[in-house]
């Protein structure tokens, strides 16, 4: 058996017709896995039986009051948690628990370690597709390298790293996502592991896909205004220096006022983005030197 002792924390919305076989099969799995083990389901102000269907004596169970997002909900469970390691992981049975168990493979060598979701419950319909690459290449420009999953919900963890990785932090379900790029930016050693990921053993999703993704797309310029502006703001200067080029074209070959000065205004925008991109990255570096 391992000498790791791990907090296994299952943030729940809604979800009493999975939850009870999902705790009891990770309670049969890190009894044989590990030496010292807790798990903690958080209640989030669910409207259903979730908190009564967990057995006393698999987990603790914390409840919200009222519903306060799934980033909260594991902010509550890591607080109240006990070991040293924590980890996560969905309360609808779409990560496999024997999938769980392969993350401390990597442990404690990685401070971060991601179960990084393959298949097609993965990837979804055309149109989810190209939404969800769109989404990790955005991600990926953040901290510059390919990251192949980076909002997985079963990740283990150093927990000194997930209670001050925060920089940014939201409550809802870019909670994984900002983990994933901030510890990254750290330099912190963090481990994709592709794993199944299968379909919800019952209830409904509770992600808003245009909601959410407008929010990780915030946090994510957050996470990049923190760690390296120069990179958000000369992109910005890039493409109004390719614009810059296009009017200029355009009023070579067409001639005309409007053109030439949509040219110059292009110009003008670039000079400036790139020259606020120093400002900021140098009030940034100096914040550092200070700390």
């Amino acid at each position: 058996m391992r000498d790791l002792p791990v907090s296994l924390v299952i943030p729940a919305y809604n979800e009493s017709e999975a939850i009870a076989e999902v705790v009891a099969q990770h309670h049969e799995a890190l009894s044989r896995l590990v030496r010292e083990f807790e798990i903690i389901v958080v209640d989030d102000g669910s409207t259903d039986d979730t908190a009564k269907a967990v057995l006393p004596a698999h987990a603790r169970v914390i409840r919200h009051p009222i519903n306060r997002g799934y980033g909260q909900s594991l902010q509550t469970g890591i607080g109240a948690a006990r070991h040293d390691w924590i980890l996560m992981t969905d309360a609808d049975g779409t990560y496999p628990v024997s999938e769980a168990m392969r993350l401390f493979e990597h442990a404690p060598e990685f401070d971060l370690i991601i179960g990084a979701r393959q298949g097609s419950h993965f990837w979804g319909n055309p149109l989810q597709t190209i939404l969800r690459m769109i989404y990790l290449f955005c991600a990926s420009f953040v901290v510059g390298e390919k990251l192949p999953d980076a909002n997985s919900g079963l990740r283990l963890a150093r927990r000194e790293l997930v209670n001050r990785f925060g920089l940014v932090q939201c409550l809802g379900y870019s909670f994984s996502t900002t983990m994933t790029l901030s510890l990254i930016k750290e330099g912190r050693f963090v481990k994709f592991l592709p794993i199944e990921f299968r379909a919800r053993a019952g209830g409904k999703s509770k992600v808003k896909p245009v909601r959410d993704i407008l929010r990780t797309l915030q946090l994510m310029t957050e996470v990049i205004l923190i760690y390296n502006p120069m990179k958000l703001f000369v992109t910005l200067a890039a493409a109004q220096l390719a614009a810059c080029a296009v009017f200029a074209g355009l009023y070579a070959c067409a001639g005309g006022l409007g053109w030439l000065a949509a040219a110059m205004a292009a110009a003008i925008g670039a000079i400036l983005s790139f020259l606020f991109g120093c400002v900021h990255d140098s009030i940034r570096m100096h914040g550092r030197l200070k700390a």
